[in-house]
């Protein structure tokens, strides 16, 4: 946040006037236009943006006047386009406080002597031909997807993704389109012994994990909130009730076994998303230089393109980016080949 927009906080703080004071209003009033005023106007009535007092919502003003200028500053040659969303009354780090995942990035710490998963029974060694693959495929297009879902201020992404590619795989098997409980699974994976945290994040893993050992129930028996509460499902559920999968399988770490898990079912992948904030359409390729220890949010690969773009279903609401879908340029950008995993069985 620029000095005077922080000086603008410190005269909201003080009891007594200033000339000071008076000084950075005038220079913000000369920097702030009609346009963006009506802008933020439009865009609270919108989002229905409700503050506890004065000084929040002058300080969540100024915030939005500063992303509204990041979008207007966006280069028209680029090949995304940025706009103003849920997002645009919220700070970089409040963002990447309040809605990205902390946990992903220590999983990847942890696991740096490797892992063997021969002898595990949940896992699966399915080879997934990588010769030959379609030029293009769009899980969008075969009624395998609820619509898009909105994980809040919760960071409970792993949660969603989780929960999407249970539900494909058993439309895919079953030929049954069922929403799964996301809210089950912010309150129950972490009493049952797992790593993950409800909104303080997860692992799409111990999400399956547990529901090959627990089962998930469908979302209306057990809606989502937005934040962690007290498990309902304290042992396993009805097979009449809750969904069982048997086995799941991480995907290899290249673009060719990344496709060919994606000609079976939609992947969920993790992904660096701290530059995603105002991201609104168009192929995204501006992650930088992605590791493993760079992952922090949950989503889920549901195609490529003919040009090899990858199509990524987000869990922020239909009104972010492509109806809450985003582009992803070839190759491993923003760390989609690190963390794959798909339900096999």
């Amino acid at each position: 946040m620029n000095k005077l927009l922080i000086s603008a906080l410190i005269c909201l703080m003080i009891a007594t006037p200033s000339v000071f004071c008076q000084d950075v209003e005038n220079n913000i009033s000369e920097d702030i236009k009609v346009q963006d005023l009506l802008a933020y106007n439009k865009w609270r009535f919108n989002y229905k943006r409700v503050y506890l007092n004065e000084e929040e919502q002058i300080y969540r003003q100024i915030v939005f006047f500063e992303n509204l200028a990041s979008v207007n500053k966006h280069p028209s040659h680029k090949s995304y386009s940025k706009g103003l969303n849920q997002f645009s009354d919220m700070t970089k780090e409040e963002f990447k406080q309040r809605v990205l995942n902390k946990k992903i990035s220590k999983k990847a710490s942890s696991n740096k002597g490797g892992r063997n998963l021969a002898a595990d029974p949940a896992v699966s060694n399915l080879v997934f031909p990588t010769n030959n693959l379609p030029l293009s495929v769009d899980w969008r297009k075969r009624g395998v997807l609820n619509p898009v879902k909105n994980q809040g201020t919760c960071g409970s992404c792993w949660t969603f993704a989780t929960a999407g590619i249970l539900e494909s795989f058993n439309q895919i098997k079953n030929k049954q389109l069922l929403k799964f409980s996301e809210q089950q699974l912010v309150d129950c994976v972490s009493l049952a012994g797992y790593d993950s945290d409800g909104c303080d994040g997860g692992f799409q893993e111990d999400g399956v994990r547990y529901a090959i050992e627990y089962g998930i129930v469908q979302s209306y028996k057990y809606p989502y909130v937005g934040y962690q509460g007290r498990c309902k499902v304290t042992s396993p559920t009805s097979r009449s009730v809750g969904f069982y999968p048997q086995k799941f399988q991480l995907v290899n770490k290249t673009e060719a076994d990344l496709k060919a898990a994606l000609v079976f079912s939609p992947v969920s992948i993790s992904v660096n998303a701290d530059t995603w904030k105002e991201y609104y359409g168009g192929v995204f390729d501006e992650c930088g230089y992605t590791t493993e220890e760079d992952l922090n949010h949950a989503v889920i690969a549901v195609g490529y393109d003919q040009e090899g773009n990858w199509i990524v279903r987000n869990s922020w609401s239909a009104a972010w980016g492509e109806d809450g879908y985003i582009r992803l340029a070839p190759g491993n950008t923003c760390g989609i080949l690190l963390d794959g995993l798909i339900v096999t069985q």
